[in-house]
């Protein structure tokens, strides 16, 4: 074999096993300050992998599908959604996402554990607007650079309509080539950014408003090695 073919031949292999990548999950976690009658949302994201990927989605190793009150729903092709619109004595338990492609596959799962469950006796017509509050949120602590990043800021309590507005270091963020911001329903906010560089750690924060108030909160990236 002349050096010219070893060449090619070694191009090919390495844009074979490039392409032929398996999956690789972010963690994510449900917040701890959940109760009863709050929402829940977590966030499945591929930080690593080529598309395309097939997501499932499984509590106490039970298949979840689309169901009253459990919304699953793809964000892009790299993400997927699981939203509790209202957490119960039963929506205790150990939640996995699951992500296959042609090349392998990853499964990441988080405990969902409700505070306290409480008697509550509500008059629907003396509740005032609430201040949103919002669930806790992280970067994956095992980003690289070229690996995506994506976080998603939830509302888990205070009633719509609600204004999202994400900071970097204090300065506002907006869509810009690399770094997306996108509403993905009338209580959450996504963060994506499709390459993570070494000017891309810093300090994020998502802050949201409505008629009563406001709340935020912040979540450090950190590239591994930088």
């Amino acid at each position: 074999m002349t050096m010219t073919c070893l060449k090619v031949f070694t191009l090919l292999l390495v844009s074979r096993l490039a392409y032929s990548d398996a999956p690789q999950i972010g963690a994510f976690s449900f917040p701890k300050e959940l109760d009863a009658g709050m929402r829940a949302s977590v966030q499945c994201a591929i930080i690593r992998g080529n598309p395309p990927f097939k997501f499932s989605w499984f509590k106490d190793e039970h298949k979840l599908t689309d169901a009253r009150g459990v919304s699953i729903r793809k964000f892009d092709e790299f993400t997927s959604n699981l939203v509790i619109v209202r957490v119960e004595a039963d929506s205790n338990g150990n939640y996995t996402c699951q992500v296959s492609n042609s090349a392998g596959f990853d499964q990441k799962s988080a405990v969902l554990l409700i505070k306290a469950l409480l008697l509550m006796f509500l008059i629907h017509s003396s509740i005032s607007v609430d201040a949103p509050k919002i669930g806790p949120f992280q970067f994956s602590g095992e980003l690289d650079v070229g690996m995506r990043a994506i976080v998603v800021c939830a509302a888990m309590t205070g009633e719509p309509p609600f204004h999202f507005t994400w900071f970097k270091d204090g300065h506002k963020l907006i869509d810009t080539l690399g770094v997306s911001i996108k509403k993905f329903d009338d209580f959450s906010s996504n963060l994506v950014i499709a390459k993570v560089e070494a000017d891309s750690n810093g300090n994020y924060t998502c802050k949201v408003s409505n008629s009563a108030g406001y709340d935020q909160k912040s979540a450090v990236l950190s590239v591994k090695g930088i």
